[in-house]
């Protein structure tokens, strides 16, 4: 494909599993359907999942500006867990811009509990921990909470 764009789609959902959120970030002031599911637009970048190299182990992170409702989104998905799932999808792009098109390719797709949330005024990047362990036989990189694992018993 000559002429190629990607789009990128991030589903916020809990552990029941509820989807709280649904962003994509190519159809710029647009919300556009894809598999019967309604987009809104929030420009964010997702970064480590596409042009990375194997073996680097640098994890999946999102950029996406601070504002107001992103930081609410992304703090309360940090304190209960959350996951994030992530889609990158491929078309030609000299077909029609303004929705997506049903002969896109999915090129890249990840899931992740949200285990980090750091940024300044202005940006916020958002750390993707993996079910998996990345290397070797260590416990995966999911912290342990009440919301996982239940309310211990107190006397």
């Amino acid at each position: 494909m000559a002429n190629r764009g990607q789009a990128q789609y991030l589903r916020i959902f809990d552990s029941t599993p509820t989807t709280l959120y649904r962003w994509q970030s190519y159809y710029i002031g647009s919300d556009v359907t894809l598999d019967s599911a309604t987009w809104n637009y929030q420009p964010f970048v997702a970064n480590g999942l596409v042009g990375g190299t194997a073996g680097t182990d640098t994890g999946v992170t999102i950029d996406i500006p601070a504002t107001a409702l992103a930081v609410s989104v992304f703090e309360t998905a940090l304190a209960n867990a959350h996951l994030v799932e992530l889609k990158i999808y491929e078309f030609d792009s000299r077909l029609t811009n303004t929705a997506p098109q049903s002969g896109q390719l999915l090129i890249g797709s990840f899931v992740g509990e949200v285990i980090n949330v750091r940024g300044s005024f202005s940006l916020l990047t958002i750390g993707l921990g993996s079910s998996l362990a990345p290397t070797g036989a260590q416990a995966p990189p999911r912290k342990f909470n009440s919301i996982l694992v239940g309310a211990p018993i107190r006397l």
